[in-house]
């Protein structure tokens, strides 16, 4: 019975008021922020760490809901923070002011093994928040900007002279813009003819192009895409994106006796292969 009057007791009794330390605006990654980059908006609310922030009301900043949160802690504290994605088309001085916030803040209790939740609204008022979109530095204007990979691939790692190889190139961005026109080129090749890549797949962080190549000798092919120049957000300067070569084999075994297929290029006015 004393027992059932104490677990009584934890559940009527008043739940203490929330702490909702702090409500500020940031940018991810830190500013200055270049036209053409993709950045965060972030929000961060400071909390308890048993408090969660499941919604909220804000007198200013985007119109829209944000497009991801999350959730960390730190020094015994919960740093929740709503992001939205952004990018700029023209040097500006972005600012917020000052505003309001009504948020919802949900304390979460555990007693052996029940789980207990009170969810109020609390106010705060949020700092005025300002930071610069500039342009890349000279050279690096109009220069993709994040951290990207490049990497080539054959439909078949050896062939025969008069073989065409299907090449495919993919440009991912692992974070950053892709660029509208990616510019997927092999380096001059000896012993081949080279046909030009063009974009068959785009995602919002990959685009995939496809190539053709005609082989005309019994000799290994080595291709190289070109570099990819790039600004590093990281370092702040250009850097050159390499791919790792693709090494073709001429096949060793002898062919089959019999009728040879007649290969054609990959366009209706090029030259009949073989």
């Amino acid at each position: 019975m004393r027992r059932l009057l104490f677990f009584a007791f934890i559940v009527m009794g008043p739940v203490a008021r929330g702490a909702l330390e702090s409500v500020t605006w940031g940018v991810d990654p830190a500013a200055p922020i270049y036209v053409g980059q993709e950045y965060d908006l972030t929000l961060t609310f400071v909390t308890n760490a048993d408090e969660e922030i499941p919604a909220f009301r804000i007198t200013q900043g985007p119109s829209r809901n944000p497009d991801s949160q999350t959730r960390t802690e730190r020094n015994g504290k919960r740093l929740t923070v709503f992001r939205w994605r952004q990018r700029e088309n023209a040097p500006r001085l972005a600012a917020i002011p000052v505003a309001r916030v009504a948020a919802e803040v949900t304390r979460v209790q555990r007693f052996g093994l029940q789980t207990f939740a009170q969810t109020f609204t609390q106010g705060a008022q949020v700092p005025a928040f300002s930071y610069d979109v500039v342009p890349l530095p000279g050279e690096a204007a109009g220069a993709p900007i994040g951290d990207f990979e490049l990497a080539l691939t054959a439909d078949a790692a050896d062939f025969a002279p008069g073989d065409v190889r299907v090449l495919t190139a993919t440009l991912t961005a692992r974070s950053g813009a892709l660029p509208e026109t990616p510019e997927l080129t092999l380096e001059s090749v000896t012993g081949a003819r080279v046909w030009p890549f063009r974009v068959v797949a785009r995602e919002p962080h990959r685009v995939v192009a496809r190539g053709y190549l005609a082989t005309e000798a019994p000799a290994p092919l080595t291709l190289r895409l070109k570099p990819l120049r790039v600004f590093d957000l990281d370092s702040r300067t250009l850097r050159d994106v390499t791919c790792p070569p693709l090494t073709l084999t001429p096949r060793t075994e002898k062919a089959e006796s019999g009728p040879v297929p007649v290969r054609l290029a990959p366009s209706t006015r090029a030259a009949v292969l073989g």
